[in-house]
Parts: C-alpha cells; structure tokens; sequence
C-alpha cells in the first residue's frame, strides 16, 4: 500500500510512510505537493493541512478518483467544516459524494491519578450534566454507540441517583494541578444522504449539527461529559475546552 503525507512540519517518523515535508520558500506547498502525489499513484493521501481553494479542490478532487484523502481545517465544530470548504468555493456536489466524514476533537487534561478524589457536585453542575445527557439513552441509535459503563452512568443520572464526580486535590506528581496527562473528546459527523442534502442546500452549520445529533451524533461536548461521568477529566476542563 502507498500512503504519502504532506506535514508542516514532518512531527513523527512513521515507518512505510512517505512522508514530506512542504516547504513554500522553494516552490513546494500543500497544492502543488498533493499535485504531485496524483502522478504517483497512492492508495492513501494525508494532507495537513487544507489552508486554500486550490489545496481544497485536489484533495477533493482525489477523493472523487478513488483515493483515501485525510486533512484537517481549523472550525468550531465538525459541522462548521462543510461550511468552510464551502467559503473556500467548493461546489455543493462535489462535497456531498466525496466526504465520508467530519471528526471534530479537542484535547482536555487527564485527572492526576495519585491524588484523584470523589466530590459531589452543586445542583447547578449536576442539572447541567442532565440536560446535555439526557436523552442519549432514550436515542436508541445513540445508546448502542455507548459503552457499558457510559449507558449505567447516564441511566443513573436520568434516575436521579445522588450523582458524584471527580477532580485532583494537586500532589506532587502533577506539580499540584491536579491533572496529568491529555485525552482527546470528540464528534464524528458521517455524511449521509440527509445531510448531503444540507450540503447541496447550502444549509448552516447549526442545522447541519441538529440534524447530524437527530441521525445518533454524540457531540464533544456530550462525549466530554461522559468522560466526566467515568473520572476521566473534570467538568470544568470540557467547559474550559468545548464551550469557552
């Protein structure tokens, strides 16, 4: 299998990987690189980073012959992203059959370990929690996409159970912040046939979402608060993180 990359900067040696590093000084760009990874026939393409039109219309161009084209764009969400390829002067088509999937991330600090102790959250927290996960076990295509874990969680936060979370007293280990480590929380965004639809519409974001969350899309902001419910990070960093 041939997988090339075009990275600013190349971060980590992969091995099999042909990887590349752009360098605009001396001609080599993210447009005129991935133009030049067309004539070599690759099975999988990574672009970087997708800063132009002209960068945008040959991934998608790719996409649309056959390749497994991975990039990023720097939005707000995940549904935040069709919008901008549309900015950039994409044709509504071309995006509604050559994106797979939009996955939307951010990174929150980890709970120390050594010093990580139970509390009980005010009122206000917990009626917060409640209304962002509230539905997700009623959602059947959702609470399938649950773990065992997260669906006993939020089932007991439906029931009312005196709810308890988590945060660091701060030690030593984590120089007392209390955190150590970094997890990613995420939203994936699979383009179907209803929001292809969207797309050709020219619909915004914020009915891409709604519709995305009606067809079973755990958002980040859900999918942070169910690393809570687990100890995983505090309420504080996802509201730091996601919502700020």
């Amino acid at each position: 299998m041939n997988i090339v990359t075009l990275e600013d900067p190349v971060e980590y040696q992969i091995p099999g990987v042909n990887q590349v590093q752009i360098n605009p000084t001396a001609g080599l760009t993210f447009a005129s690189g991935l133009r030049s990874f067309l004539r070599q026939d690759p099975n999988v393409i990574m672009v970087g980073e997708i800063r132009d039109s002209e960068t945008a219309s040959l991934a998608i161009q790719a996409s649309l012959t056959g390749h497994l084209v991975f990039s990023t764009l720097h939005t707000n969400s995940s549904s935040g992203a069709l919008p901008r390829l549309l900015d950039m002067g994409m044709e509504t088509f071309l995006l509604a059959s050559s994106i797979s999937a939009v996955v939307g991330q951010r990174v929150v600090r980890k709970i120390c370990g050594s010093c990580k102790k139970e509390y009980v959250p005010p009122s206000q927290a917990v009626e917060d929690i409640r209304k962002v996960l509230g539905n997700l076990i009623q959602h059947r295509e959702i609470a399938q996409k649950l773990s065992e874990q997260e669906q006993k969680d939020v089932e007991e936060l439906a029931e009312g159970t005196k709810l308890k979370l988590f945060k660091g007293a701060g030690c030593e280990k984590c120089g007392d912040s209390g955190y150590q480590g970094r997890i990613g929380i995420f939203e994936v965004l699979a383009v179907n046939d209803k929001i292809g639809k969207l797309i050709l519409e020219r619909s915004p974001s914020q009915n891409i979402e709604k519709v995305a969350v009606e067809e079973g899309m755990i958002t980040m902001v859900q999918d942070g608060y169910l690393k809570v419910l687990e100890g995983i990070t505090t309420l504080e960093e996802v509201v730091r993180v996601a919502l700020e």
